[in-house]
């Protein structure tokens, strides 16, 4: 059924629906950037790391301009590989960066470098996130990580959680990466819509603005792949899950979890299937 139709078809509706429906589908289209993107700062966390050995900070700037700021954590003052994280929709570089250094969770990244660049909108970055200028910057960031002079260039994996999965996997599918880490993924935006409200099939697909097509990025993939997801998941279903790991053509290893909820999926098994994958990229 195509916006014609759909059109057509809203015209035998009596009158005084019609504005209702109106009102409905504007908001669910306007406010759906919201409820996806819970832009967050935490000047206090930033504060903390800055003086700390091992971190600094940084700035990404896009082909378009845009600049991005971030954090990156460095395992040793030597050349090593590098993880490239993009977090989930509530996730700022900063908390993150501060949660492994007051977890003592670096060893399950041991010799690795970690970068976490925040969206538009997020930390101290303007503007306001969407999923092209995400997949915008997820460029921007592999680009400039290849650059830097401790960064070993061939050995670097995108590691994505939640929502940053879609920017992971879109950076998998367009730069020579070494290896992609996913956790909670989804196939694409339909199916997150759909586990909140299913109603977009058909002609409301067109309500549908972050479309989030990693379906679409998997093929293209050609490293090595970890996925992990949960049943228990109540953000992002698990079917979709299963759906995406089906798509990638290469090696891929999938750790199914069960009755674990999606805030709660970074279990110490998790941390530990992570170090097992990333100790094999750096072996090669």
């Amino acid at each position: 059924m195509n916006v014609k139709k759909m059109i057509e078809q809203m015209t035998t509706l009596p009158l005084s629906i019609i504005p209702i429906l109106i009102l409905t589908f504007g908001f669910i289209y306007f406010a759906q950037n919201w409820m996806i993107f819970h832009n967050t700062n935490d000047p206090e966390s930033r504060i903390f790391l800055r003086d700390r050995p091992g971190f600094r900070e940084v700035v990404v700037t896009a082909e378009s301009g845009k600049t991005y700021h971030g954090m990156m954590y460095q395992a040793s003052s030597g050349k090593a590989p590098l993880v490239i994280y993009f977090g989930g929709n509530a996730e700022v570089s900063y908390t993150n960066l501060l949660m492994r250094e007051l977890l003592d969770q670096w060893g399950y990244f041991a010799g690795y470098h970690y970068l976490f660049v925040d969206y538009e909108g997020y930390g101290f970055n303007r503007g306001r996130a969407s999923y092209l200028n995400m997949y915008e910057q997820s460029l921007a960031v592999f680009d400039y990580a290849v650059a830097l002079p401790n960064v070993d260039s061939s050995r670097i994996v995108a590691m994505g959680f939640s929502l940053g999965t879609g920017s992971a996997v879109h950076l998998a599918a367009n730069r020579p990466v070494a290896g992609l880490i996913i956790v909670a993924p989804f196939a694409n935006g339909y199916d997150l819509y759909n586990n909140v409200l299913p109603i977009f099939f058909g002609p409301m697909r067109l309500l549908v603005r972050q479309k989030l097509p990693s379906d679409e990025f998997a093929p293209k993939v050609t490293s090595p792949v970890l996925i992990i997801a949960s049943r228990g998941d109540e953000i992002v279903p698990f079917s979709s899950s299963e759906r995406l790991a089906k798509l990638f053509p290469g090696q891929v290893g999938f750790m199914k979890l069960d009755r674990v909820r999606h805030n709660f999926i970074f279990q110490p098994s998790v941390f530990v299937r992570i170090q097992s994958f990333l100790e094999s990229i750096a072996s090669k």
